[in-house]
């Protein structure tokens, strides 16, 4: 969220480090649930996927000739359409397969895929507020 808030903020001073402030200042992504996530109560550990890690790891699966641009168009709505607690590649992938964007025969390969490629750009931004806070103080 402290994303969303620098893009709101950021002309009052407030300053915004990483992809995902870019993002939000920039209007590639409005809303609040593009970073929203759930967590098990007592481990921590997610339980969903925040919708800005699938959109990159979109990007770098198209990028690796992985998809086509229009099935990444196509899985992008798909996750958009989740609610968040509910985002996950294999949901993603299994609605694809069921809207006829993916084919049966590489579901599990590209769930594999994303799962072992996810390109977290909530943690790497937040290895970059950390850098950001080193360099002000």
């Amino acid at each position: 969220m402290g994303a969303l808030r620098a893009s709101e903020l950021d002309s009052y001073g407030m300053i915004g480090v990483g992809r995902i402030y870019e993002w939000y200042r920039d209007g590639v992504i409005e809303s609040d649930d593009e970073v929203a996530v759930t967590f098990h109560p007592e481990t921590l550990q997610p339980l969903s996927v925040p919708l800005v890690n699938i959109r990159a790891t979109l990007e770098y699966a198209l990028d690796r000739d992985v998809i086509d641009p229009s099935q990444r168009d196509m899985l992008l709505k798909i996750a958009r359409s989740m609610y968040y607690p509910d985002r996950s590649y294999h949901a993603m992938v299994k609605k694809g397969v069921e809207a006829g964007v993916v084919s049966v025969s590489v579901q599990d390969e590209l769930i594999d895929f994303f799962v072992n490629n996810e390109v977290d750009v909530k943690r790497d931004d937040a290895l970059l507020v950390i850098e950001k806070i080193r360099q002000l103080l």
